[in-house]
């Protein structure tokens, strides 16, 4: 049904679709009775699966360890070929990387720490050189939170209510929201080291959050200086904005919308990407 309902937008838009893999929180496979530490495995099999749909005429017979269909004849196909490009996010583990470098996939970064971020960047160019593959930037996006107003001060205040998340999110004990066997060792490392969200990470407070551009707010050319700094740490094809939050009023949201769209994504446009080596 997935793979239908892509192709079926592929073909809409006239070969335009881009379609977004997620696998979703261990809260979130619980939530559905599955159990967590299969949630990778399940994932890549439904990946491959969809994949299958889009590349390979039916009908065919599908059997795998989570997933059987005897008959598998999908009714439309994506005008794109092999099939749209499958966008896959993150938020700092290092195997998810990893499997969107050796599948090819452009990988975007949901709100880690630049540092962590570029750490992370890192892993996909070198798993992409030993799978023979040389990406470039639009195999690499990252989110981060963002917010203009007319002034520094103004912004400031309104920014705050990006906090509102610490609150408000992934309540409840750790072995539900994070429950043992969803995540590597090595992951739950990097997740240490991310801006708190919930009972997760190192705590950080807004001001911290502020200085290391992790939430970026100011006046149209504070938030164009700050997110050219990014950019050219980081050098993604896609900057991804997440402009609003909780309790935010509306109107400060469409103000911001329209000096992000006004002043700061022209000033931004005028930066020339670079090549990755």
């Amino acid at each position: 049904r997935m793979a239908e309902e892509i192709a079926m937008l592929d073909c809409y838009s006239g070969g335009r679709i881009i379609s977004g893999f997620v696998r979703g929180t261990a809260v979130e496979t619980l939530q559905g009775g599955v159990d967590p530490t299969e949630n990778f495995e399940r994932f890549q099999e439904a990946h491959d699966l969809i994949i299958k749909c889009w590349t390979t005429p039916g009908p065919f017979r599908y059997e795998g360890k989570y997933y059987q269909y005897r008959a598998v004849n999908p009714w439309v196909l994506p005008i794109q070929k092999p099939h749209p490009d499958i966008w896959f996010p993150g938020t700092g583990s290092p195997e998810s990387v990893v499997w969107a470098a050796k599948h090819r996939h452009p990988y975007m970064n949901l709100g880690a720490l630049v540092d962590i971020t570029a750490w992370l960047k890192q892993i996909y160019l070198d798993t992409a050189k030993d799978e023979g593959f040389k990406p470039g930037p639009e195999h690499f996006g990252y989110l981060l939170r963002a917010l203009v107003a007319d002034t520094d001060e103004k912004a400031i205040e309104i920014g705050r209510t990006f906090m509102w998340t610490e609150d408000h999110r992934q309540r409840g004990p750790r072995e539900h929201n994070d429950p043992p066997g969803y995540q590597s060792r090595e992951a739950l490392k990097i997740k240490l080291q991310r801006p708190s969200i919930g009972a997760f990470g190192r705590k950080m407070g807004y001001d911290e959050l502020r200085a290391v551009n992790n939430i970026v707010v100011g006046n149209p050319e504070t938030v164009t200086k700050k997110l050219t700094e990014i950019i050219q740490r980081l050098n993604p094809g896609y900057l991804h904005i997440y402009g609003n939050e909780g309790p935010m009023p509306h109107t400060d949201v469409m103000r911001s919308i329209e000096l992000l769209g006004k002043e700061v994504i022209p000033a931004l446009h005028e930066i020339t990407l670079q090549p990755y080596a």
